[in-house]
């Protein structure tokens, strides 16, 4: 009990004995915090990198992590920005082959993705108070909790558990509890899963496509070559679909017809 003598040995006794529980699980609100606004902000990036050209995609992976609004002169931001790029150049087997099975994910938030982001800005706002401030309430903070509040008093209540959002006071420490750090992680995971399915209709998604298939689709450099009988080759395509975790299609044959234009398969 005396203290690991290591470089960032662990002090049990200060942790077991002399911090009260209260403050552990405030340590992991923060850790949870933190680690799924990291998981959400690197997700944006990685996918409008590899949808958008460079010149717009850090702008569209920003404009993913807000609510939708449309400002004083008219213009739109926020998530709908991004969306209406990807559809700007769509694919026509993205949208017919794959598209449909992602809408329909129970993970899907599409109907109430706007209340999803506001959620995630209220957190995200929480994150960037405890790096830039202190972790200290202001009024901005306090703003976007009222919005939440609202959010979640809607009938139907668009959220599957109501988070508890203790009161903020302006200049005294942010309190969050547990409980709705672990709700925002879930929140996390829905925006992704929501917006997987919205942007994978843009063209630039069968690359992306096309580049997953293909790495599980090589053997030693060659081309997988495909049993010629029609049964036996869908059922070895599907596999191959799986295999690269790809959605399965709502019709097998025209994905096959592309993959055979391709080159991918033969």
């Amino acid at each position: 009990m005396s203290g690991l003598s290591l470089p960032g040995g662990i002090d049990l006794a200060k942790v077991c004995l002399g911090t009260e529980w209260a403050e552990h699980e405030e340590e992991f609100g923060k850790w949870i915090l933190f680690e799924a606004c990291t998981l959400y902000e690197s997700w944006a990036e990685k996918v409008c990198s590899d949808l958008f050209p460079a010149n717009v995609a850090e702008r569209h992976a920003k404009s993913l992590q807000f609510p939708s609004r449309v400002t004083k002169s008219g213009n739109p931001t926020g998530y709908t920005v991004a969306i209406d790029a990807a559809n700007a150049s769509a694919s026509t087997l993205m949208i017919a082959e794959f598209f449909p099975t992602l809408k329909t994910s129970k993970l899907n938030r599409w109907s109430t993705v706007q209340d999803h982001l506001i959620a995630y800005r209220f957190f995200k706002e929480c994150r960037n108070s405890f790096i830039h401030s202190d972790g200290i309430a202001s009024q901005h903070l306090i703003d976007a909790q009222a919005l939440l509040s609202s959010a979640q008093a809607q009938v139907p209540q668009p959220f599957r558990h109501k988070f508890a959002l203790p009161t903020l006071i302006i200049g005294t420490p942010i309190v969050l509890e547990l409980k709705d750090c672990i709700l925002f992680a879930t929140v996390v995971r829905l925006l992704i899963c929501t917006f997987d399915a919205a942007l994978c209709v843009s063209r630039a998604s069968e690359a992306v496509l096309e580049k997953r298939l293909r790495s599980f689709k090589t053997k030693n450099g060659s081309l997988l070559n495909l049993p010629s009988d029609p049964i036996k080759r869908g059922q070895r395509v599907k596999r191959l679909l799986a295999a690269a975790r790809i959605p399965e299609p709502v019709n097998l044959v025209n994905v096959v017809t592309w993959m055979e234009d391709r080159g991918v398969i033969r």
